[in-house]
């Protein structure tokens, strides 16, 4: 079977945040890098799940949908897992933003976790990391 479904999640989440009528888009965004395996000795994770909450309590409608969970694995080259862990470490450091970042480095795997919880705060991450994101992107032709 040939499977040519190549989705560049990050551009897909930013585009589906644009293009949300929705004003409370919450995202979840998962980076974890490891070097634990023997299988697969530099390896990423990434996670994503998006969810739309609606909150009229007026109506009696409290509720939250998920729009995407989608989870992709990745072999990395050492030069590969090299650059990005880098780069995470440059651009999360000095920059994360309190309560929407959390960065966790312990046997042989960095995990950084970014939140968001309506639209604004989705651009920022778009804004502040967005190299990030196209450089996993780009690992997908």
């Amino acid at each position: 079977m040939n499977n040519s479904a190549n989705i560049k999640q990050f551009k897909l989440i930013k585009f589906i945040n644009e293009n949300c009528s929705d004003d409370h888009v919450i995202s979840k965004i998962s980076i974890v890098l490891r070097r634990d395996k023997i299988e697969a000795p530099y390896f990423m994770n990434t996670k994503i799940r998006l969810s739309s909450c609606i909150d009229r309590q007026d109506n009696g409608i409290i509720h939250a949908m998920d729009i995407l969970n989608h989870h992709r694995m990745y072999n990395l080259t050492e030069d590969k897992y090299n650059e990005i862990k880098t780069l995470i470490i440059d651009a999360f450091e000095n920059n994360a933003q309190i309560g929407k970042v959390k960065i966790v480095e312990k046997d042989q795997q960095l995990k950084i976790v970014l939140m968001s919880k309506n639209d604004d705060e989705m651009m920022d991450l778009f804004k502040n990391y967005g190299e990030l994101f196209d450089m996993i992107d780009n690992l997908i032709d």
